[in-house]
């Protein structure tokens, strides 16, 4: 059993093509499940409708239900009724905005109460797998012996175009995650599994068995960082991480980000961290970040902030928002975390 978590906020339509392209997976032993960030345009009766006309059960819980493992019964007796091998889809309502790894950590912590998952797929609601892209993703990790898997990440304007190859390596001398593969064309040199220092949020698979050990998303975060984070706790703990070529899934980029941070949904901006709330949340965690794992190159990653937020955006032509950064470096030095409110 597959439990595929997909995380709304405000954003029905991205959510409702996320959905609609995963009816069509090979994939048979699945669980769908939605949660919801505390949206305000009435996201249950919306999943609700999209679940009668496509034939799929419904059943919803508030985040307290949903950490106590829901209603089992009622979800066995629902998923019975649907048409033919449609999934059941779960609707949990948060309640508030808890960003990425609040809102997926409900998610995970619901699974494990039902303790019926192999595997959990956190995968962005601005995402559209291929109809494979699961059993490529599980057949590759089983494989390859591998705790966490990520997919070929395809931008949606230009789906011959990598927007990354599974994640990325962590540069911890300049407090930075660099992305593999970003802009390549997908012209056959990146078809084969490597390891990796951390999988992309974006399509990440991982093993039961990580929770238990490694335990959830660190929710300091907020948004940010928390995949990178994620990826050093399990690879220190002796697990692999591992990208799988054959799991293809376009990313419209940012479709909910853009409307936390205030970037332009559906381009660059808003994953780059070029708007100006977007640098607060990289610069601050990137910090964050480096002091709990690398604390011997914090004095170095300041510097390279700088640098990044005034020589190379000038050279780019790119706004530099610098007072972001130097909100995001206050904040880091009081010690405050989670989501804040500009």
């Amino acid at each position: 059993m597959v439990y595929i978590l997909v995380l709304n906020w405000n954003n029905w339509e991205a959510s409702r093509d996320c959905l609609d392209a995963l009816l069509k997976l090979d994939f048979p032993d699945c669980r769908l499940v939605v949660l919801d960030n505390g949206s305000s345009d009435g996201p249950e009766e919306k999943f609700r409708e999209w679940a009668m006309g496509a034939g799929a059960g419904f059943v919803s819980y508030t985040r307290q239900e949903a950490l106590a493992g829901g209603r089992p019964e009622e979800e066995d007796a629902k998923k019975k009724k649907t048409s033919g091998k449609r999934p059941l889809l779960v609707f949990i309502q948060n309640g508030e905005n808890l960003g990425y790894p609040g809102g997926n950590n409900v998610g995970l912590r619901y699974g494990l109460a039902r303790g019926d998952f192999e595997y959990a797929w956190l995968l962005n609601n601005d995402t559209l797998p291929e109809a494979g892209a699961l059993q490529a993703l599980v057949s590759c990790a089983r494989q390859t012996g591998a705790a966490m898997a990520g997919s070929k990440l395809l931008y949606a304007h230009e789906t011959e175009t990598l927007q990354m190859a599974g994640g990325g390596m962590i540069w911890p001398a300049a407090g930075n995650a660099f992305i593999v593969a970003s802009g390549q064309k997908d012209d056959g040199q990146w078809d084969k599994p490597f390891p990796l220092d951390y999988i992309c949020g974006a399509s990440l698979l991982v093993r039961k068995e990580v929770l238990c050990r490694v335990g959830f998303l660190d929710e300091r975060y907020f948004l940010y960082w928390e995949d990178a984070d994620w990826g050093v706790r399990a690879r220190r703990a002796g697990f692999r991480l591992v990208y799988c070529p054959s799991s293809r899934v376009v990313h419209k980029e940012g479709a909910t980000i853009s409307k936390e941070t205030g970037s332009k949904e559906g381009n660059k901006e808003a994953v780059s961290g070029i708007s100006g709330k977007a640098d607060y949340y990289w610069v601050r965690n990137g910090l964050y970040f480096t002091k709990k794992y690398y604390p011997w190159f914090l004095p170095l990653v300041p510097l390279a902030y700088l640098a990044k937020h005034t020589i190379v955006r000038l050279l780019k032509r790119q706004p530099c928002n610098l007072k972001y950064f130097l909100l995001g470096f206050l904040d880091f030095i009081s010690g405050r975390t989670g989501r804040r409110n500009f």
